[in-house]
């Protein structure tokens, strides 16, 4: 005999239960998203007036945190930064804070797989993180450099303004220790600063200052060291066409007044030295840089010359040396010390094929096309960007106009 239909399933199916549930998150994470951008909107354009004409004490502006103590851990988190699992004592390291600089207009899913990249697996550090794996790092910033002027915008580029709002979207899928409760540690920041050697200065000089006010009160497991001595480590995560800028000289030419008879090579080596070398006689600044897919044998192309100075100048490992390492074939053991080696201070890493293929001039085009053909909400474009940021442009009628 067959049973009624209404007592065949009593209880929602596990699909209806699962629609509902999504729908509730979508709304909650919606309904973050809007507050976030409303943040962004009423602080950010006070905080560009104010960088861009020169009344900010350090060409640097804090425009969204995730939290107010930002970097330091959120507040309520068990785990510390300093915390040394195996004595269980703190160590005197540095708060590891990984620097996404870019223009995001707009900001892509490479962006966001470069923003998400864990942190390198450095031989002095091996077993250091949490449950003796790697550490990741303890904060991240998403930096926009900003110039002096609007007027340096091309048509059909999005404002500053707007350029923030999509970082503050795509900070929303960026995250820092997915084993804690408590791991959305992301920033935003504008900065007005041409090189990367400068930006580094800024920075850990901006950062002293900010955690010398975080100090008075400060949660107990952020205590100590993280706000004396050296407090912070910053790691440019970067493409090759940037590390290719770094390593230019024609970026370093001396400035007037300044000794003629060194060169802007000689700068430059000078300049990038102070930045990657350990603190205290350096930033003990770092450098991570994802590499180009690769397809096709023709895809190859000769060593770039900043790779070669790189290597030359003992900065980085040979790409030979560093491949056989990443597969798991170390060549040198852990230094026991919490000073990454100097042939490390600058690594490459993969992001994937597929992501590192996403750029934001490929968005702007293909928005552009989309639009000309009458049909603005198609074309392939939104597949290159996050949910958040797809709908934003969209709603925004941005990249219409070719740039």
């Amino acid at each position: 005999m067959s049973q009624p239909a209404s007592s065949a399933n009593p209880h929602p199916t596990p699909s209806h239960n699962h629609t509902r549930t999504s729908s509730t998150e979508s709304q909650t994470q919606r309904q973050k998203n809007q507050e976030m951008l409303s943040q962004i909107r009423s602080t950010a354009p006070s905080l560009l007036h104010k960088l861009q004409t020169g009344l900010s004490k350090l060409p640097v502006e804090l425009v969204w945190a995730a939290h107010s103590h930002w970097p330091l851990r959120y507040p309520n988190t068990t785990s510390s930064p300093t915390a040394s699992p195996s004595s269980g004592q703190k160590s005197q390291r540095p708060i590891r804070i990984s620097i996404l600089d870019s223009s995001f207009n707009p900001p892509t899913l490479a962006h966001l797989a470069l923003a998400n990249s864990p942190r390198p697996r450095y031989t002095s550090e091996q077993g250091d993180g949490d449950c003796g794996e790697p550490p990741d790092y303890d904060a991240k910033l998403l930096l926009l450099s900003v110039k002096n002027a609007d007027k340096s915008l091309k048509p059909g580029d999005a404002t500053y303004l707007q350029r923030l709002e999509m970082m503050g979207l795509l900070a929303q899928d960026v995250h820092t220790h997915p084993a804690s409760h408590h791991g959305h540690n992301v920033a935003i920041a504008i900065i007005d600063e041409p090189t990367f050697v400068g930006k580094s200065r800024v920075l850990q000089e901006y950062l002293r200052v900010r955690l010398a006010s975080l100090s008075p009160t400060p949660s107990p497991a952020d205590s100590d060291s993280e706000v004396q001595g050296h407090p912070t480590q910053l790691s440019f995560i970067v493409g090759l066409d940037t590390l290719e800028r770094l390593f230019s000289p024609r970026y370093y030419a001396p400035a007037p007044g300044e000794d003629e008879s060194v060169t802007a090579e000689q700068n430059m080596i000078s300049a990038l030295s102070r930045m990657l070398s350990p603190y205290p006689s350096g930033d003990d600044s770092l450098i991570v840089c994802a590499r180009r897919a690769v397809t096709l044998p023709s895809d190859v192309a000769p060593k770039s010359a900043c790779l070669e100075i790189g290597e030359r100048m003992g900065w980085m490992k040979s790409s030979t040396r560093q491949d056989s390492e990443e597969s798991g074939e170390r060549l040198h053991g852990s230094l026991g010390s919490a000073t990454i080696p100097k042939d490390e201070r600058i690594v490459m890493i993969d992001i994937g094929d597929r992501e590192s293929r996403f750029s934001s001039t490929a968005v702007r085009n293909a928005r552009f096309r989309a639009g000309d053909s009458g049909s603005h909400a198609e074309g392939p474009w939104k597949e290159w960007v996050t949910k958040s940021v797809a709908e934003y442009i969209e709603e925004g009628g941005l990249y219409i106009q070719q740039s």
